[in-house]
Order: C-alpha cells, then sequence, then structure tokens
C-alpha cells in the first residue's frame, strides 16, 4: 500500500474523520438512508441533553475550564468521551445507571463541548493532566474510569503518567472502542501526511448538512442503527469546533502507549465492537494482550458508539465489572 492510501486508512481509525470513513460513506446508497429513517426507532425523542443533579467548573492548568456534570448516588463512575464529540453520548448511562446504584459523572474534553481549551492546546498529556484535574477535583475514591475512543487515551495515559493518584483514587478502568497506538506513530513522513489530511478536512461543516452529515455519522453504528443514534453523533460533531476538531485529532497521531502499558496496575476491561471501522476490534485485542489481566469483550456486530447501540450489554458489562471489584454487592441487577 502506497504512504498517502495508507494515511487515508489510518486517518479514519485515529480520528474517525477521514480515509475509512469516507469510503465507507461512499459505499451507501441512497436507499440505506431512506432505510434509517424508516427503521422503528424507540428512543426517539429520549436522546436529548443530559439529566444530572450538579454541574461544576474546574480550572484547568493553563487558564481552561473543564465541564462536568454528575447523577445519582453510590459506585463513582466516570466517563471520558471521544474526539469531536461531547459528554452527550453519555445521555442513556445517565439515565438508566443511577437506578443500579451509580454515582454518573463525565466531563467535556478541553475544547469540546461546554469545556474550554487553555494555552497550551491538544496533547495526549493534556488528556492525562486533565482527567487528574477532573478526579482530584471531584474528589473520587474507588473510582471507575469508563474511556471511549479518545476519552480512552485520556484513561491510558493518566493511568501511566499519574500512578499515585491512580492508586489511591481508582479502583478499576473500562477502555471501550479505543487504541494505544496508531499506524503513523513511527514515522514522521507518514504523520506529516496524515496531519494534511484532517487539518483538510473541516468535520464540523460536513456535519452541518443533515443529509450528508447523516451518512457519515453512521459510520460510527454496527449493524441496523437507529435514526436517533445518529442524528444525536452527527449533531454532536456538528457543533465540535472547527479548530479543536483538527487539533485534537492531529495529538493523536503519534499515538504508542504500548511499551509503556505493561506497567499498568489496574483491573482493566476492554471492550470493543467486531464491526467498529473506527477503532477496529484488532486494537481492542492489542489492549487486552499488552494491559497485565485485562478482560478483552468484543460484541459482534457492534459499532464504535456502544454506549447508545448496544446500552443494556454495556451496561451488564460494566455493572458486573463493579461486583467483580467488590463495589456492588453480588445481587444487584444490570440497569
Amino acid at each position: 500500500m502506497s504512504p498517502g492510501r495508507r494515511v487515508l486508512k489510518v486517518a479514519g481509525v485515529t480520528a474517525g474523520v477521514a480515509g475509512g470513513v469516507a469510503a465507507s460513506v461512499y459505499g451507501l446508497q441512497r436507499g440505506a438512508l431512506i432505510a434509517l429513517r424508516r427503521r422503528p426507532d424507540p428512543d426517539a425523542g429520549d436522546l436529548g441533553q443530559l439529566e444530572f443533579d450538579e454541574a461544576l467548573r474546574l480550572p484547568s492548568n493553563d487558564g481552561g475550564s473543564i465541564y462536568t456534570v454528575s447523577r445519582g448516588a453510590g459506585v463513582p463512575m466516570l466517563f471520558s468521551h471521544g474526539v469531536t464529540i461531547s459528554s452527550r453520548v453519555w445521555v442513556k448511562q445517565f439515565r438508566d445507571l443511577p437506578d443500579a446504584g451509580v454515582r454518573v459523572m463525565a466531563f467535556d474534553h478541553r475544547g469540546h463541548g461546554e469545556s474550554t481549551i487553555g494555552t497550551s492546546g491538544h496533547s495526549v498529556a493534556n488528556l492525562a493532566a486533565d482527567l487528574r484535574i477532573v478526579v482530584e477535583g471531584l474528589d473520587l475514591r474507588d473510582a471507575i474510569l469508563v474511556g471511549h475512543s479518545m476519552g480512552g487515551v485520556a484513561v491510558q495515559a493518566f493511568a501511566l503518567e499519574h500512578p499515585d493518584v491512580l492508586a489511591e483514587r481508582v479502583r478499576g478502568i473500562v477502555l471501550l472502542s479505543t487504541l494505544a497506538k496508531t499506524s503513523v506513530s513511527a514515522s514522521r513522513q507518514l504523520r506529516w501526511l496524515a496531519e494534511r489530511v484532517t487539518s483538510s478536512f473541516d468535520l464540523p461543516r460536513l456535519m452541518g448538512r443533515p443529509n450528508l452529515g447523516v451518512l457519515f455519522a453512521r459510520v460510527g453504528f454496527g449493524r441496523s442503527p437507529r435514526a436517533s443514534w445518529v442524528e444525536l453523533n452527527r449533531e454532536m460533531l456538528a457543533s465540535c469546533d472547527s479548530s479543536t476538531a483538527r487539533d485534537a485529532t492531529a495529538a493523536l497521531l503519534g499515538l504508542d502507549l504500548t511499551r509503556e502499558l505493561p506497567r499498568l496496575d489496574v483491573p482493566t476491561l476492554v471492550i470493543g465492537g467486531t464491526s467498529d471501522v473506527i477503532t477496529p476490534p484488532a486494537e481492542s485485542r492489542r489492549l487486552a494482550e499488552v494491559i497485565p489481566g485485562a478482560r478483552l469483550v468484543l460484541l459482534a456486530g457492534a459499532g464504535h458508539n456502544i454506549m447508545l447501540e448496544r446500552t443494556e450489554e454495556f451496561h451488564a458489562l460494566v455493572l458486573g465489572f463493579a461486583r467483580g471489584l467488590g463495589l456492588l454487592p453480588a445481587t444487584a441487577g444490570a440497569a
């Protein structure tokens, strides 16, 4: 494969907005869009803004701010979202998990949603630093951290860069539809080419076009998604600032945590979907192989946004993980 074609594929895997995504979109026919909108949708009208009990804005270490929300009482479970979206993606978790004895918390990453960026911009180190600010600012103890896509990178980086805080405040981590390494991380030339691809791709502007935006947002799901899931994804992507979409994506291109992850010492659950074209199942397998004692679950037919499309299975997995850590009673049911 030529370097240019390889970069297009990698950009889709890393950011979910370039080559692999475009290829999938052009493979969809107009009939697929019609079928999506005609499919029965029990979630229609129920995926609005998050319902929360408390909102806090925490100062970052470089003049920005981190917006956090929480709901319920019980086992603290902190959710970290992916690149170019926001904490709205956890709408079903905020709706259901408090009834299962979980204090559900989420935050918008810098430059996303209601959070502001700060002077030092986007980097993997800042993902880790911001997550530490949230964990300490919310005074979490015996917490479970759940990271999706870029949010999973944040959880990994935090665990590696701040092991003392991890040991004091975190009981386990869940890595959902994420990765530890990109295929361009070892090549300066390929990273440069990938940056050129992502910098020329204005994702929010594209997502602002309803029909084309829906087709692109559809790529984040596996088999037979509901229109409400895809529209929520499109709305979040369209609302992301263009500079954040570009720079936060570029910050991930050199990612390679695989040499450091074998020293990770925390119970870990890795969840992926077999139909995920953004962070394919091979990435979940890689994580489970390099993290000592990690448990791997691959959901057949699931895409990238498992929290929306396979909600009951996802809740059963995270609640079972909490029970296994002794944080929930063995009789606690799934949400």
